[in-house]
Parts: structure tokens; C-alpha cells; sequence
């Protein structure tokens, strides 16, 4: 049940900080003289939020999130070749896809905080009723985006086993002058024509005496993606075109630092993320599913304070306190009308709806210190902390018939939980120090981490375990990481790196709902509780070791940075087919016909065994002129696991090319881009069954593909500025490998699957455009 208390209160906050954040700036506003700093120029700004060592690691700041019209994660990483959005269809994204592994493998954290997990069981998924993910986040409230390729759980925590997306919210004084009082307030509107989307957002912030505050709000409104199928419109699996859709989302962030005295800052932060969307999900319409339906939200409120000390003592230099709650709320809404036997009182057709929803509560309070050491022989910059958290899932399932198309139900049904109520307390210490000896051109990093994690799940009459797999468990993980870097002429580095990641078990790993049946062992005529699917205890966190060489080289004009890394990957949790009571014949029994079966079948999440994933990466830019500059990039990624078979999450190699172009007088620039990406053959999708069997693990492959994209920008006058974007100029119809994987063939109707030319809904845009303007006041 959703928790009115904390949502509504995170809200109500925010909101009130609208009248209170607006009486400050209108009072302020006749003094306000100095200079504003623009947000997009603070470059500075941007590397400041770096929480990696790694060498790998690239932080997008936010004047290129607005140069390049970021309006959602697929646009973040549309020019970062190895890092792509997993997507899930009607339920968003669900994360990224970092050199080959994706979903809860990939770390997410804002402002430090973890941004939780998901809840999509693979057997589910085909029905399409409910898929959980983390949690929502609007580009608009960012100030900047670490993006980690290669393990590092020490800044990230759980998840950092093949990379890592730090997001960092906007702070008041990244739009006020350096000293005295200033307010700041623009609004930016805008529109895509991919998805139709809508944009008004707008940002104040003010300085008046020791209180600073910020507010940024942003509303936007979309439809359906415009994908390239050229078919009618028409139900079922064959529709080529995307299915209506009508979606909305609105953030609000809000900001309030006190400074006591110049060492001394005290913090609140509220945010909250609603976003709704509703689908005619007319692809999965047939015979029986006359209509279907769906009303789905995403949701996420968060309310902390921190505190700051600048105390340059003996042991830190800075001392950073965080206290944050979270409620992060997902839920799928889906009625359908069909034909059935089975509809109430024999009325046929009859509504029926599937509402089901998981919610995630987090409590996490962090501690971290920074110390700077210089000595006679050595630098050093220190780091190290503290970190405690509280976590509560809990899912919901209810199913309600209706009677005949009346909106009187007539059976409403609890369905058991996918997840039991569970509690998980997790907490972990790391320490970070770079040391760079005087007069020498090594530099090295070293850090290690420890983490902790109990899981207390609750029985209740919506979760049983009659197989007596499910209980608390307990596990520790240790993780680190070591690099060196030496400087071999002013223009030339080379790094090295190896660092250990983690992912704890999910509580979906952990206690997906066991299902067990009743058989009677053959020989003595007793009943036996059999297990169909049962839960395991004794999983263990995966693990994965990056071992990593990197080449830079930079000077006025040349900036290159190319690496290959190595990764492994243990103790992988999959779904496996077990068999138990091997000795043992059991006869079951239905209609009438009875049959006998030695052993008990059963599926069990386990750690599979091994993964390797190995690839190369190159990127730099080259500076023609001081108006004009070349930039490239490219990856090529390979994994496969311990039996030979390929890692099926493998995005195909891909890279981009860009020109950009700008003035002397730098109020205008416009970029031409060009991104090739690879295909995915029949050979990259090979799986093998226990018996050696092979079957190819994907009912749709991917051709390789080239897109043309050109961007602008134009600053109109000192407060105006306008952006543009036509992408996909060549109007080429592709499909994306993360989008198709998991698209099946089929008949439609509540499976899903595609039939004739119905791939073609997964198809991405063809030639689409985007367009804002902001205006600072």
C-alpha cells in the first residue's frame, strides 16, 4: 500500500518552497546587481563531483547536457560508445548496459544515494503486467553525470560490477555569483518530435545573506515513439507502428544551504518524481482480448539534510554528513476485456484488471572524509567514511473481475507475493588515498571497501514457504582497487588499473515466491511436498576483477585516450533446472491419469559459474582551429560464458564521429554527427542446453546501422538561448539491440510476440527534430 505520510510530506515541502523561495527572490531582486554565473561555463564545477579514480571514468557536465538537448538517458549516452539504456518496453528504462551487462549489474546512485533495484521475473515478462524499475530522475534537475566503465563498488557500492552512472543534482550557487546576495531565475521550453514530447522547466535560485536555495521544476508531456513501421493501424502482432500512448512526468528539486560562518553548512533537499503514462495497448488485442489497457506510475520522493565542515584538522580537511530518506513506488495497472469461461456469472465478455505494485523505503545516512597531505616526499589525497542503511520492499498483487463491461466487480483475488515483506540492513566503510611522490612521474591509487548486508524477510497469508527454503541471510563482500599511472613526457601517460566490483542478491534473487505441488512417493504411498521453484539461501554476491591499460596523449591540439580491459565475472546468479531425490519415484495424478517420474524437478536461482567480457576502447578530439574541432569515439565489447556460449547482453561494437564548428565570438555552434554501429548475428546469440544442445537465444537479430545527426546552438542575446537538433537525417530505419533482445514471435494477445512485419514497432525513429529556448532573467 502506498505510504501517504513520507510522499506526501516530501511534496508538500517542495511545494511550500515555491512561495518561500519566490518571497526571498522578490525581496531580493532590486539589489541583485552582480553578475550571474552561468551554470553551462562551470566547467570546474563538473570534474568537482568526479567520485571515481578510475581511469575510465567521463563526466558529462551540464553545459553538455544542454548543448547536446539531453531530454532523457538515451540521449545521455547517445554519443558514448559502450554504454547504452536498457530498455523494457511499456515500463521505461531500467537502467544501462555498460561493456555487456546491464539491469542491477550497473550501479545508480543521486547525490550518492543508491537509486535501489528492480523486480522483473524473467517468467512474467512475456505478460507484460508489471515490471519494476528504479526508480525515476528528470535530466533537468542534473548539474553533471559520472559515467564509470569498469568495476569501482568503492564509489558506487553494490552493482559497480561492469560500471557505474553517478548522478549529481544542481546546487544553488551553480547560477549565483561568487559573493554577496544574487538571485537567478530562468525558464527553458522545449519539443521532440520522436515521442511529441512537450518541455517547461524552470530554475531559481537565490543568496540572501547566509541562506542559499534552489527550485527547479520541470513539467513534460509526450506520446508514443514514432518509429519507423510504415503499416496501418491495426490490432494484433502484426502492427507495425507504435501503440497510442499518452505520457507525463513532473520533478521538482529544491535546495536550502545555511552557512553559519565560511566553515560551517548545513543542507536540506527534497525532491520528487511523479511520472504517469497510460497505453492502448493495441498489439496484444485478439480473439479473446477484446481490449487491453494500461495506467502506470513511477515514483520517487526523496528528503535529506547533510552538513559540511571545512575543518582543515590534523585527520580531515573536509567532513561530509548525509541523511537521506527515499521512497521509491512503481505500479502497473492493466484491464482488459475478454472473452472466457471463466468471466463471473458466465457473462462473456467481462473486464477484468491486474493491479500490482512494488515499493521500496530507504533510510541511509553516510559520513565521508577528505584529507590532503603534502610532506617532504609525497602527495596524497585521502578519502574514507562511513556509511549505514535501512531498506523495506513490499509488493502487492490484486486481480478483479468484473461483471459482463459493468464496472461492478464481481471477484476480487490477492494474488501471493512475487517478494515477501523484507527488511535489509546494509552498511559499509571504504578508504581511497592517491599518493603522487614529489619529482616523479608515478602516480598510484589504491582503496578498499567492506560491505555488510542482513535480509529479515516476513511470512504473511500473501507469501508462504512450504518448501522451507526461505530465512534470513547474512553475507559480507570486500572489494578493491589498484592503479598507477606514470607521465612518460608532458604529452603521454600510461595508467593501469585492477579493481574488484560487487552485486549483492536482490531480494528477487533471494525469495522470488517458491511454488510447490503435492506427490505420492510410488514405494510407500506417502505425500511428498514436491518443489516446481524454490528460493536459495546460500547465494552469494557476483563478483567481477577489471584489469584495464590506458594510453592518453594531449596537447594544444590532440587530445587521444585509448584503452583494452579484461574483465571477470564469477559466481553470475541465473535460474537453473535442479533435480533432488534422485532415488525416489513419485506419482502425480490429473483427470483421471496418473504417471510416474524419478526425482524431484525443480528451477533454483544459483551462481552459475564464470563470465568474460574483454574489448577495446578508443576516444579524443582534434582541435583544427581554434573554430573548428574533430571528435571521435568507438568500443567493441566481447563476453562469453565459461561453457563457450556468447553473453547475450553484449550491445554490438559502435562508434561516432562529430565535427563542431564556433565562431571567435562564440554565440553560435553547430556539430555534424555520424554514429555507425555493428549488427548482432546468429552466432552472438548461441545458447547451449545441458545436453549440448544449441538453439539461438533470440528470435530477432539487429543489421548494422549509420545515422547523420546535426546539431545547433545560438545564443540570441546574453539572456536568450536556443538550441536545435535533426537527427537521423537520412530518415534509415534500424532497431537497436537492447530494444529487440527480448521480443518474441507469436500469436500477440497476453504473451506478446510479434507475427509478419510486427518487428517493425520496435523500430527507432526515423528523421525527428528537437528544439528549446531558455531565457534567463
Amino acid at each position: 500500500m502506498k505510504k501517504w505520510f513520507p510522499r506526501n510530506l516530501c511534496s508538500g515541502l517542495i511545494l511550500g518552497a515555491v512561495f518561500a523561495s519566490a518571497a526571498v527572490s522578490a525581496a531580493d531582486s532590486g539589489s541583485a546587481t552582480a553578475a550571474k554565473k552561468k551554470l553551462g561555463k562551470v566547467v570546474v564545477t563538473a570534474q568537482a563531483e568526479q567520485e571515481s579514480a578510475h581511469p575510465s571514468s567521463q563526466v558529462v557536465n551540464r553545459e553538455a547536457l544542454d548543448n547536446q538537448q539531453v531530454t532523457d538517458l538515451d540521449d545521455l549516452v547517445r554519443y558514448i560508445p559502450g554504454v547504452s539504456v536498457s530498455e523494457i518496453g511499456r515500463f521505461g528504462a531500467n537502467g544501462f548496459n555498460i561493456r555487456g551487462l546491464d539491469g542491477d549489474r550497473v550501479a545508480m546512485t543521486v547525490d550518492g544515494l543508491s537509486m535501489g533495484e528492480t523486480l522483473d521475473p524473467a517468467s512474467y515478462q512475456a505478460y507484460d503486467f508489471f515490471r519494476s524499475t528504479r526508480g525515476g530522475l528528470d535530466i533537468d534537475a542534473l548539474k553533471s553525470v559520472e559515467i564509470i566503465k569498469g568495476a569501482d563498488s568503492i564509489a558506487a557500492g553494490s552493482g559497480g560490477l561492469s560500471g557505474a552512472v553517478m548522478f549529481v543534482t544542481k546546487d544553488p550557487a551553480d547560477y549565483l555569483a561568487a559573493q554577496g546576495d544574487d538571485t537567478f531565475f530562468s525558464l527553458k521550453t522545449g519539443y521532440a518530435s520522436d515521442a511529441d514530447e512537450a518541455l517547461l522547466s524552470a530554475t531559481l535560485a537565490n543568496r540572501t545573506g547566509a541562506w542559499e536555495s534552489l527550485l527547479v521544476l520541470t513539467q513534460r508531456n509526450s506520446h508514443e515513439l514514432e518509429v519507423q513501421g510504415k503499416g496501418e493501424n491495426i490490432t494484433g502482432g502484426a502492427r507495425e507502428i507504435a501503440d497510442p500512448l499518452d505520457a507525463e512526468s513532473t520533478n521538482a528539486l529544491f535546495k536550502l544551504y545555511f552557512y553559519a560562518d565560511p566553515v560551517h553548512r548545513l543542507g536540506l533537499v527534497a525532491e520528487t518524481y511523479r511520472a504517469n503514462s497510460q497505453l492502448n495497448n493495441l498489439s496484444r488485442v485478439d480473439a479473446s482480448y477484446l481490449t487491453r489497457t494500461t495506467d502506470d506510475d513511477n515514483e520517487r520522493d526523496r528528503l535529506g539534510v547533510n552538513y559540511q565542515w571545512l575543518a582543515e584538522s590534523r585527520w580531515f580537511d573536509v567532513f561530509d554528513w548525509h541523511y537521506d530518506y527515499q521512497n521509491s513506488y512503481n505500479s502497473g495497472y492493466t484491464l482488459m476485456l475478454f472473452k472466457s469461461t471463466t468471466c463471473p456469472q458466465g457473462v462473456s465478455p467481462c473486464y477484468r484488471s491486474e493491479d500490482r505494485h512494488y515499493e521500496q523505503d530507504t533510510h541511509s545516512t553516510r559520513v565521508k572524509f577528505s584529507k590532503n597531505i603534502t610532506g617532504n616526499a609525497l602527495e596524497q589525497e585521502l578519502i574514507y567514511g562511513l556509511g549505514a542503511e535501512q531498506r523495506e520492499v513490499s509488493y502487492a498483487s490484486i486481480d478483479t473481475r468484473y461483471l459482463g463491461t459493468s464496472n461492478t466487480a464481481s471477484l476480487v483475488e490477492i494474488d501471493p507475493d512475487f517478494v515477501p515483506e523484507t527488511a535489509v540492513t546494509h552498511w559499509h566503510g571504504f578508504v581511497r588515498d592517491q599518493i603522487s611522490p614529489l619529482n616523479s612521474p608515478w602516480t598510484f591509487n589504491a582503496g578498499a571497501r567492506v560491505d555488510s548486508y542482513a535480509y529479515s524477510p516476513e511470512f504473511n497469508p500473501q507469501y508462504q514457504d512450504a518448501s522451507n527454503t526461505v530465512g534470513d541471510v547474512n553475507f559480507t563482500q570486500a572489494t578493491w582497487q589498484l592503479g598507477a599511472n606514470y607521465q612518460f613526457t608532458a604529452q603521454q601517460h600510461l595508467a593501469v588499473q585492477l579493481g574488484t566490483g560487487f552485486r549483492a542478491p536482490s531480494t528477487e534473487n533471494l525469495y522470488y515466491a517458491p511454488v510447490t505441488s503435492v506427490g505420492i512417493d510410488a514405494s510407500s504411498g506417502a505425500e511428498v511436498v514436491l518443489w516446481d521453484s524454490v528460493a536459495n539461501p546460500d547465494l552469494k554476491a557476483e563478483e567481477s576483477l577489471n584489469k584495464e591499460l590506458r594510453y592518453g596523449f594531449a596537447n594544444h591540439r590532440v587530445q587521444i585516450n585509448a584503452a583494452i580491459f579484461h574483465d571477470d565475472y564469477n559466481n553470475f546468479i541465473e535460474t537453473q533446472t535442479l533435480t533432488r531425490l534422485n532415488d525416489t519415484v513419485f506419482q502425480s495424478c490429473s483427470r483421471g491419469t496418473c504417471t510416474n517420474a524419478t526425482g524431484d524437478t525443480y528451477t533454483m536461482p544459483v551462481n552459475s559459474g564464470e563470465v568474460v567480457v574483454k574489448g577495446f576502447e578508443i576516444d579524443g578530439q582534434w582541435n583544427l582551429d581554434r573554430n573548428l574541432a574533430l571528435r571521435f569515439a568507438y568500443s567493441y565489447n566481447d563476453g562469453e560464458k565459461k561453457n563457450g556460449d556468447p553473453l547475450l547482453s553484449i550491445v554490438p561494437h559502435s562508434g561516432v564521429v562529430g565535427i563542431e564548428y564556433q565562431p571567435n565570438d562564440r554565440r553560435w555552434a553547430a556539430s555534424v554527427s555520424m554514429t555507425r554501429s555493428g549488427s548482432k548475428q546468429a552466432d552472438d546469440v548461441v545458447v547451449t542446453a545441458a545436453d549440448g544442445s544449441q538453439t539461438q537465444g533470440a528470435a530477432f537479430l539487429t543489421d548494422a546501422f549509420t545515422l547523420f545527426d546535426l546539431q545547433g546552438r545560438y545564443q540570441i542575446t546574453p539572456a536568450l538561448k536556443m538550441t536545435f537538433g535533426l537527427y537521423n537525417i537520412t530518415d534509415e530505419q534500424y532497431w537497436r539491440w537492447q530494444r529487440v533482445q527480448f521480443v518474441t514471435e507469436g500469436a500477440g494477445g497476453a504473451r506478446g510476440g510479434v507475427t509478419g512485419d510486427g518487428i517493425n514497432r520496435y523500430a527507432e525513429p526515423g528523421r525527428n527534430f528537437k528544439a528549446s529556448v531558455s531565457y534567463r532573467f
